[in-house]
């Protein structure tokens, strides 16, 4: 028999650990001293206290190395569960970082560009409102842009730019975002859907920004305050314009200029 101490050396387990894996039924002493609570241990489980060791090091949950060592024919598939789950881990860490330097280094700029006239099929998320939810949103505008982009190359209409989106009041008193993808030529070969057209847009002068992604609604705020603080002579950012496109880790912000003489009062 061991005592806790020498158990500890040769298994490398901490008291701590090993008074935790004790109430959890993990490892759980050979004998325990009724008066004084001391721990007793075996030469056989110092096996079982390795895997532990091995699993808990590769960072598996403890759930999961209690399913291991109980049932070690498992190992195989839980550590390639494992595996993957710590890839997919890495990754998110590996595009935080990217995201987080890209933001640091950021610096605004707004410019004014010339639009040209596109044509786009178009179609209506479901209408927010007060419970309105941004990883939702995003969720149902790449679905209606990838739905939009589907019904394009069905009728062999070829692509001509990014897609957008741009909020609109809804009839319900909320908002929806209007989801637009701009294709080269729109000749209707058969009947679309009813709640998706096509929809033409004309030339004009816009001021842009792109801000570096994920969309958050604080990043939104701040690109909306840099794109229509900036000043164009005799022109103003119409607000009713407003798009928003994805691409490359940004976001870009864009509202068409208007003569001052069309500001609203």
């Amino acid at each position: 028999m061991l005592p806790i101490s020498s158990f500890s050396e040769l298994t490398g387990l901490s008291r701590k650990a090993l008074h935790h894996y004790h109430s959890l039924g993990l490892l759980v002493p050979d004998r325990v001293d009724e008066d004084t609570q001391f721990r007793w241990y075996t030469v056989d489980q110092i096996e079982r206290a390795g895997w532990i060791v091995a699993l808990r090091r590769a960072g598996m949950g403890l759930d999961s190395v209690r399913r291991v060592v109980d049932d070690p024919g498992l190992a195989p598939e839980m550590l390639r569960r494992h595996a993957e789950e710590l890839r997919r881990e890495r990754q998110e860490q590996d595009r935080a970082l990217a995201e987080a330097s890209t933001a640091l280094e950021w610096e605004p700029r707004v410019e004014v560009r010339a639009r040209r006239a596109r044509t786009a099929l178009s179609g209506l998320t479901a209408e927010e409102g007060e419970d309105f939810d941004l990883g939702r949103s995003r969720a149902e505008v790449r679905a209606l842009a990838e739905r939009l982009g589907g019904l394009a190359r069905e009728r062999g209409w070829r692509a001509d730019g990014r897609w957008w989106k741009a909020l609109e009041p809804a009839p319900g008193g909320g908002a929806a975002y209007r989801v637009c993808v701009p294709v080269a030529a729109a000749a209707p070969s058969s009947p679309l859907p009813a709640d998706v057209e096509v929809v033409e847009y004309g030339e004009g002068t816009e001021v842009w920004l792109a801000a570096p992604g994920p969309e958050s609604l604080g990043g939104v705020t701040v690109a909306l305050s840099r794109l229509f603080e900036h000043e164009v002579e005799g022109m103003f950012a119409d607000v009713s314009t407003l798009r928003q496109s994805e691409y490359g880790g940004f976001v870009e912000f864009a509202a068409e200029l208007r003569p001052v003489a069309e500001a609203p009062e």
